[in-house]
């Protein structure tokens, strides 16, 4: 849905393409991959190291659920649903959070939920993303290295490169796992719909840089800038808040990856 709502603002139809003078829209393709070969960008391809490194932290993160059997059996019973894990619990908070930022009535049995505590079930879940540097590596790595690559093409005025933008569309997690995979100095927080980030290539005096914008929700339009680790002095622009193109590169390499099945040990 995001991707056809930002396609639309960017291509409204225009003399002939007008259907409906009351519908501003027309349609633009969105292209997708299928779960068994998406690596960019929610990752839902078979990767045997990525598994294996989840299943090591799953039980110490089902732990924290120990003692509130109640809680589940309420949430349970209120919902219609299976509630055992926290995936279980973040999905009902995020539904009661978009609830509350609409304005809209809370259903009566949500009335007895602390929403707090939800909520830090549902932050507690997403960490689980992020345990270790290999999760981090295999869940952003090719995403970053097509990012870094593109740009370097542009620099390099590659006659096969001629895009401008590059659109990618998913979820609040896709959004935290590249995040924390660009190593940005802020803490994260929970991301909201709408929310994005916006990395930008700038020539400015023959030199090329990145900027990097955030933009918290659809709630508000004002986008802050945005730093990475090891873009520090000498190659930071405190006058424009940019990083130099080849030390945001350097300083990525470690975390990209070109060929995902071999960094996920996955059998040839």
């Amino acid at each position: 849905m995001s991707a056809q709502l930002t396609l639309a603002g960017l291509y409204p139809p225009i003399g002939i393409q007008v259907w409906n003078p009351d519908i501003l829209w027309q349609p633009i393709p969105v292209h997708s991959l299928p779960k068994t070969c998406d690596d960019i960008p929610l990752v839902t391809k078979r990767c045997d190291l990525l598994t294996k490194e989840e299943n090591q932290w799953k039980t110490l993160i089902q732990k924290q659920l120990d003692g509130h059997d109640e809680l589940l059996a309420y949430l349970s019973k209120s919902t219609g649903l299976e509630v055992k894990t926290l995936a279980n619990i973040s999905s009902i908070y995020n539904n009661l959070e978009v609830v509350e930022e609409q304005g809209l009535l809370m259903p009566q049995w949500a009335q007895n939920v602390d929403l707090e505590e939800l909520k830090s079930f549902a932050e507690i879940e997403s960490m689980q993303l992020f345990k270790t540097p290999t999760m981090m590596k295999l869940q952003t790595g090719v995403l970053i290295n097509e990012i870094v690559t593109n740009m370097m093409r542009k620099m390099e005025g590659s006659e096969n490169f001629s895009r401008l933008l590059s659109l990618y569309s998913a979820s609040d997690r896709v959004l935290s796992r590249l995040w924390r995979g660009l190593n940005i100095t802020r803490e994260i927080s929970r991301q909201h719909y709408g929310a994005a980030l916006i990395i930008e290539l700038h020539k400015i005096n023959d030199r090329y840089r990145v900027k990097i914008l955030h933009k918290r929700g659809s709630f508000e339009d004002e986008l802050s800038i945005l730093t990475i680790q090891g873009c520090e002095e000498g190659s930071f622009s405190e006058l424009d808040e940019m990083c130099d193109l080849d030390t945001f590169s350097s300083v990525l390499q470690p975390i990209m990856i070109t060929d995902f099945d071999e960094a996920c040990q996955n059998p040839q």
